[in-house]
């Protein structure tokens, strides 16, 4: 069997200034460094420990995490949409779609330029729309003003993480329509507070904005500088049963409606029937409020259209105000066809993808050509196909990169600033060293799968 030599360079004077990487093994320990050379068995480590660089076995390792280097999300430099294709072995490729065909899809994407993607290994296929985006993170402690206790905040590994009571700030050009999400992680019970178009970064108690609230399972909303909380106390009992969650909340200063959802599902609508819009500020907030630990990670703030869909009757009437438009909700929602195309105002199209060229979709429906961004879809349709097994092939690893994106691939070769390697879903490929966020090992050995899901908080 051949052996390819990998070596990874680090100019010195970088290796001084830069975040370290760090390396977990199986059993446990941790250590701080760089990667000077690695081939398919074994790995060279450089640490301030260690007298001299030693020499690992792959198959003792965990996972890799490399230097974080992620900045603030950047539109220009990802176009107008994000494709992101789930695949039946648990990857998912983010990118910009660059072609589609009956047997392959074409994404162009920031580790490894455009890959050709085999159809029958796509489970799905997602759109988002880039130019929504005001926020993206968190990237570092850098991005954020303190408030409360100065310790109470560290950031780690693309996540934040409190272990007292303090806050932590920044500003976001919020737009009247909005949706805020974040990951949670907690200990014993999820006590914290969410703060958004506050006046003031620099404090936990702003004169002018709104907070969400949230002990245990209760989660109440207030308005800064008024009495009392809107609405009444909202229950969600999936923040009791658990100790993680995705919360979003959808806010519409124009109407003055605030929708909370966990894990997907809409919670509750909270009403200030009093907004003043010229009052609201930018400030965006999370705040702990004692010493449990929290973690929060993938904040995610963007524009949003003020459509619901898929909730209940009653959910969908608090956004409507018109008698009108209340009796429409109440009428039974149509049920959209199998093969049809999602658009993000709520419409939906059937036909055939013709072309896709700059940011743009062409499409040949029954009636006539039409041609729209991209970034207007929500899903894209993939003609049925019978979907292929994932395979499990041998110096496997799973990398996590810094879009976000989830691949598992075999780990053929290094050559300067790159990774070469295989994957069942795009073949061969060259992946940029510099978008890795973290590389797993032995990925198929069960014993280790409580050691590599296990919070290092």
């Amino acid at each position: 069997m051949k052996t390819f030599a990998i070596v990874l360079f680090l100019t010195p004077l970088c290796l001084a200034q830069e975040e370290k990487a760090r390396v977990r093994f199986a059993n446990g320990d941790v250590l701080s460094g760089s990667i000077l050379n690695m081939n398919q068995e074994s790995i060279s480590w450089q640490s301030d420990v260690l007298r001299d660089p030693s020499e690992f076995s792959l198959g003792s390792l965990l996972d890799i995490t490399m230097p974080d280097q992620r900045s603030d999300f950047s539109r220009t430099q990802r176009g107008e949409h994000e494709a992101i294709l789930e695949m039946m072995n648990g990857d998912r490729i983010k990118g910009q779609l660059s072609g589609v065909g009956l047997d392959e899809i074409r994404i162009t994407s920031s580790y490894a330029g455009e890959l050709t993607v085999k159809r029958v290994n796509v489970r799905e296929v997602r759109i988002e729309s880039v130019a929504d985006f005001f926020y993206r993170g968190p990237s570092s402690m850098e991005e954020w003003t303190r408030s409360g206790s100065g310790k109470a905040w560290r950031y780690d590994e693309g996540a934040l993480y409190s272990s007292a009571g303090g806050g932590i700030a920044r500003e976001v050009d919020f737009t009247d329509d909005c949706v805020i999400g974040f990951d949670a992680s907690w200990r014993n019970s999820l006590r914290a507070t969410i703060c958004f178009f506050t006046d003031d970064i620099r404090s936990t108690s702003p004169k002018k904005g709104y907070e969400v609230v949230f002990q245990g399972s209760s989660i109440h909303m207030k308005k800064f500088g008024v009495n009392g909380v809107l609405g009444h106390t909202a229950a969600a009992g999936v923040l009791r049963e658990n100790v993680k969650a995705r919360i979003e909340i959808k806010a519409s200063a124009k109407s003055g409606k605030f929708a909370m959802f966990v894990n997907g599902e809409m919670i509750e609508v909270f009403t200030d029937a009093d907004v003043d819009r010229e009052q609201l500020g930018k400030g965006f907030h999370i705040v702990s409020h004692d010493g449990s630990p929290l973690r929060v990670s993938e904040i995610q703030i963007s524009g949003w259209d003020g459509y619901l869909e898929d909730f209940d009757h009653k959910a969908q009437g608090a956004f409507d105000f018109g008698e009108e438009e209340e009796q429409e909700s109440k009428r039974p929602k149509e049920v959209i066809p199998e093969g049809r195309m999602m658009l993000r105002n709520g419409d939906s199209i059937e036909g055939e993808v013709k072309a896709i060229e700059n940011e743009e979709i062409t499409i040949q429906t029954k009636f006539s050509e039409v041609s729209f961004p991209l970034a207007r879809l929500k899903n894209f349709h993939l003609p049925a196909a019978e979907l292929e097994t994932p395979r499990l092939y041998k110096g496997d690893v799973r990398a996590t990169m810094r879009d976000g994106s989830q691949l598992v691939f075999r780990l053929d070769a290094v050559e300067g600033d790159a990774l070469l390697g295989y994957s069942q879903n795009f073949g061969s490929a060259r992946l940029k060293r510099s978008q890795f966020q973290k590389i797993e090992f032995n990925i198929y050995k069960k014993q280790l799968d409580s050691f590599r899901t296990k919070e290092n908080w």
